[in-house]
């Protein structure tokens, strides 16, 4: 039986995850420059969008989720990133979902 879409995307998720942890220093954990470049190579458009290339968007995510506050993103806490980036996704899908509704009622 091959994956479904959703597994597929699972574990493309766990797989970006431990190629830039590798990438420096503790292969189970990323720095903020792996997360900076795992967010801006993996998520490009959204990174474009609405000043998230900003050096603070990154640096006040990576904090927001380094509970232990050892300066290092361990998987669990890579998951309240991916948390974050959903939740932003699905407001932006919203927003064009709304956005075309109301454009095809004239409601603008």
């Amino acid at each position: 039986m091959t994956d479904t879409k959703v597994e597929e995307s699972l574990f493309q998720i766990i797989h970006c995850y431990h190629q830039y942890a590798a990438r420096e220093g503790d292969v189970e954990t990323l720095s903020l420059e792996e997360l900076k470049a795992l967010l801006v190579d993996n998520v490009p458009r959204f990174m474009g969008s609405l000043g998230r290339k900003e050096p603070h968007y990154i640096t006040e995510l990576f904090q927001a989720a380094d509970r232990n506050k050892d300066n290092q993103i361990c998987f669990e806490e890579f998951l309240y990133i991916l948390g974050k980036l959903v939740q932003d996704y699905h407001l932006q899908y919203r927003r064009q979902l709304c956005a075309h509704h109301c454009t095809q009622h004239s409601l603008y």
